[in-house]
């Protein structure tokens, strides 16, 4: 009978041949919950409910200025407001998921959107309640779209992760271009200008009432059963990534080292100039659109195929990194076509041939989609042992001031509302530009798996002491460092042993640990946790 003491484990002394030992004691120890699929749903809906508010004024701001009385430029900045609480507020979310778990940064995120919704509904008295609302949202959205990470990593096992990242960032981007498809319906037969009678106008606000009235609804539909049910984690952890390694990081010093990682740097770069092209794209494609005579019900359309485009990838992509094992190759593919989409669909506006324009549009989405969560994924290996949350806000962020600024540079380069055919070729340029510096800053970068190394080194939980670790704080072994040089870390994703041993049957739960007495529950205030190993080994 072996002895480990808290001063030696087996991971420590041997970690790359201790895998076959933890494929045992994975058995014994990671557990996979019914009730997961129960906190992905609350989840999504949390992001569907935030991001859909976004846009609820910007496609009918020429109707809510003449209705309101209120300037353009106002009703727009309902939506502005909204995207740059995430820049603000990406940090408070990471100290809030870190400290207190992905729970309680999600509830208090359903708790400001619910308030947000539901104080648009004083529009009648000021068009500021509007404004009030959207920031509340606004602020909401860090709290829920930095916890994409802690849901995935806490709850199902890690060769679900890409998978599951991709359909939450699918969530995002559908719920977005809701927000912009929702509000014309309900302005449908309703045209208003300067010279509309004043009992239009009331018809007008009676829309608007309503469109404001049902969002608030359906947010209060999904999030007050979120408020109950939705929990931080299981009592046992699906994989080795979901309890983390032993040693403390502070809060400060997690994010001096993030910004200081010069990969991760590379890696955030690629992903601003990828997705906030994207972005700033959707934003100009009414004026690229312009002189070829398109109009709202035609972009409209043209806005949803991406989402087909980016549905049918999601269901593929996956399944190829699952057996490439491999970000860097397959981002880089996806960005290298979709410069060929843009430049197809320009092709399809100059032959009036509106099939070829449909048809670029979904493979733009088919494209660009699946990168988004592929990007976020190696960012968060990259910064490992860092909160992931850390990783998901701040590349969000860059996308969505990178955005904003990309959108009125290209809005600037095709001259508005002024635009022509070849300003539109200039302004789809200056996006593949774009995306070739994207590709550019990630080209040469060698990609390392620091969960891996995790995985190959981790003590059986039934070797775990039953203690917890200050809960603001990252956690890491600093005997496992070397395993987190590059040089060290196989480049492969091994996702065999933990996953496929799991016990996917909750109500083993009772039965398990009655045969198992020195199982332990994991703990850790971030979402990763565990102690020092001790115990016995027959």
């Amino acid at each position: 009978m072996k002895n480990y003491s808290s001063e030696q484990n087996p991971d420590q002394s041997d970690p790359i041949n201790y895998s076959n030992d933890l494929k045992s004691s994975v058995q014994q120890g990671y557990r996979l919950y019914q009730k997961r699929f129960a906190i992905l749903f609350l989840f999504t809906m949390a992001e569907l409910c935030n991001t859909a508010v976004y846009a609820t004024c910007n496609p009918i701001a020429v109707e809510l200025s003449y209705i309101y009385g209120e300037d353009t430029s106002i009703i727009t900045l309902s939506a502005t407001l909204y995207l740059f609480m995430h820049p603000l507020f990406t940090f408070p979310a990471s100290y809030l998921i870190m400290y207190k778990g992905s729970s309680m940064s999600v509830k208090i995120g359903a708790i400001l959107t619910l308030l947000g919704v539901f104080s648009r509904c004083l529009v009648r008295q000021s068009f500021i309640y509007v404004l009030i609302g959207q920031t509340l949202c606004g602020i909401a959205r860090p709290l829920i779209l930095n916890a994409q990470a802690s849901v995935a990593v806490e709850w199902f096992p890690t060769n679900q992760r890409t998978k599951l990242m991709t359909m939450l960032n699918f969530i995002v981007t559908f719920s977005g271009i809701l927000g912009y498809i929702i509000p014309p319906i309900f302005f449908a037969g309703v045209s208003i200008d300067e010279n509309t009678p004043k009992d239009v106008l009331d018809t007008g606000d009676s829309r608007f009432m309503y469109l404001l009235f049902s969002e608030a609804v359906f947010s209060a539909v999904f999030l007050i059963p979120l408020l109950i049910f939705f929990e931080t984690k299981p009592k046992s952890p699906p994989s080795a990534a979901a309890k983390g390694p032993t040693q403390v990081i502070s809060f400060t010093d997690s994010i001096c080292q993030m910004l200081k990682d010069i990969k991760f740097i590379q890696i955030f770069l690629s992903f601003t100039l990828f997705y906030g092209s994207y972005k700033g794209y959707g934003v100009a494609l009414v004026y690229i659109l312009k002189p070829y005579g398109y109009g709202k019900s035609d972009i409209a359309i043209l806005s949803v195929m991406p989402v087909i485009g980016g549905f049918l990838s999601s269901l593929i992509i996956p399944t190829i990194y699952k057996s490439w094992g491999r970000y860097k190759p397959i981002i880089i593919i996806l960005e290298f076509c979709t410069i060929f989409t843009f430049y197809g669909f320009l092709w399809g506006c100059y032959l009036q041939n509106y099939v070829m324009m449909l048809a670029m549009a979904t493979l733009q989405g088919f494209f660009i989609l699946p990168a988004i969560p592929l990007l976020l994924e190696w960012g968060c290996e990259q910064i490992y042992p860092l909160n992931d949350s850390f990783c998901i806000g701040l590349q969000y962020s860059g996308a969505t001031m990178g955005s904003s600024f990309i959108a009125q540079i290209v809005s600037m380069v095709i001259h508005g509302k002024d635009a022509t055919k070849f300003d539109g070729f200039m302004g789809i340029t200056i996006i593949c530009s774009l995306y070739t510096l994207a590709i550019l800053s990630i080209l040469f970068l060698k990609e390392v798996k620091h969960k891996l190394a995790l995985k190959k080194s981790f003590v059986s939980p039934s070797d775990q002491i039953d203690q917890s670790f200050p809960h603001p704080y990252t956690e890491v072994n600093p005997h496992d460092l070397g395993l987190f040089d590059p040089d060290k870390v196989q480049d492969e994703d091994d996702d065999t042993g933990g996953d496929d041993n799991l016990i996917d049957d909750e109500k083993n739960d009772h039965n398990q640990n009655n045969n198992n007495s020195n199982h332990r529950s994991y703990q850790g205030g971030n979402s990763f946790g565990g102690g020092t190993g001790g115990g016995n080994d027959d």
